[in-house]
């Protein structure tokens, strides 16, 4: 609790009694109807098997394409342009390298699935099927600070939180139900790439930066853990021992995309992330899709795609074998990226030898 998954006391003490020889848990935000979890009695050893003895053979993976590109970039913020060079746009360059991923790890025997293969949404729904909701949104707003906005930006209010509801919470959503009740693997990779806050929003211009980090569930903050649902989300995690496994993923990977990209691993400042693990880069987030994704999920944020050298590096395509980008030798961003992640989930887990 205190190391992945609440690490503020004050945060938890009133949903979450930790006692010598239970916790005690706290059902309901409306009732004081707590909930006792006994702890295994001392000596007694839990019946788990070696991670050593596991392998890839067979192994189940999901890889999720982070966001959905094609026409929806714009608006889900993932999409840029340069000077009117090509458009970069997030959701296509994860989808590449899950392709490229798949065939690395089916090729060593496991089980691979894409959470989506095209830049379609997996949701069924649309944003015009929020707009109920996105009026209702607007109307508690406005009686909150006791204002009525103007026509015209009370009507770009309400398509900005349509839009929101549909690709952001809808889609991770149908991804979720997707993993959860028929892929059902038992790993996830959630595949992205970073970007910095644009220093003008209106007039691109690249940054310096360039990092990367690895993300676990965990840093549940005070208002998370109060919520009924999440409380229960956050338990359900720790009891199935998945911060264990997304430890391993995720150490593994930081190393592998250190040592592939050169790159710094990135460090938060701020409450809302905790260090996990003594390997740099690997970081716990309360994120929707890791958090109901019912497995371990590792969370990946590579390069900054705005920054001078990714940006130069993505233009330069899917190409072949290595060109020098930025005066090093290396492979496409795609391949390297995809590469990153392959030998990660190697050094986690030995493969059957062939």
């Amino acid at each position: 609790m205190g190391n992945v998954y609440c690490p503020r006391s004050s945060w938890f003490k009133n949903w979450i009694e930790v006692k010598e020889d239970i916790a005690r848990i706290r059902k309901s935000s409306n009732s004081d109807d707590w909930y006792d979890l006994s702890f295994i009695s001392k000596g007694k050893k839990r019946d788990k098997n070696s991670d050593s003895n596991l392998t890839l053979s067979g192994y189940r993976i999901a890889l999720d394409p982070g966001h959905i590109g094609g026409m929806y970039s714009q608006m889900e913020g993932r999409h840029f342009s340069i000077d009117g060079k090509l458009t970069i746009k997030e959701g296509d360059i994860t989808l590449k390298v899950a392709k490229v991923l798949r065939k690395k790890l089916q090729e060593r025997g496991a089980v691979v699935s894409l959470v989506r293969s095209d830049n379609d949404p997996v949701t069924e729904k649309r944003p015009k099927d929020f707009l109920k909701e996105a009026e209702d949104w607007m109307i508690n707003r406005e009686k909150l600070i006791n204002k009525k906005y103007p026509d015209k930006e009370r009507e770009d209010f309400i398509k900005k939180k349509k839009d929101v509801l549909f690709y952001r919470v809808s889609e991770i959503y149908a991804r979720a139900q997707l993993i959860n009740e028929k892929i059902k693997p038992d790993l996830v990779i959630c595949l992205h790439l970073n970007a910095a806050p644009w220093d003008d929003p209106d007039h691109f211009s690249l940054v310096t930066r360039n990092d990367y980090h690895v993300l676990v569930n965990g840093c549940y903050m005070g208002g998370e853990v109060a919520d009924d649902k999440q409380r229960f989300e956050m338990i359900f995690r720790l009891l199935n021992g998945w911060h264990e496994t997304e430890k391993i993923f995720a150490e593994n990977i930081s190393k592998s995309f250190s040592k592939m990209t050169g790159l710094p691993a990135f460090a938060y400042k701020g409450p809302n992330a905790v260090k996990v693990g003594n390997v740099e880069g690997v970081w716990g987030r309360n994120l929707l899709a890791n958090r109901i994704y019912l497995c371990p999920v590792i969370f990946l944020e590579p390069y900054v795609a705005n920054s001078v050298n990714a940006y130069k590096h993505i233009l330069m395509g899917d190409y072949t074998g290595r060109k020098m980008v930025s005066g090093k030798l290396r492979t496409s961003l795609v391949e390297e990226y995809a590469e990153s992640v392959f030998l990660g989930i190697q050094d986690s887990y030995p493969f059957k030898n062939k």
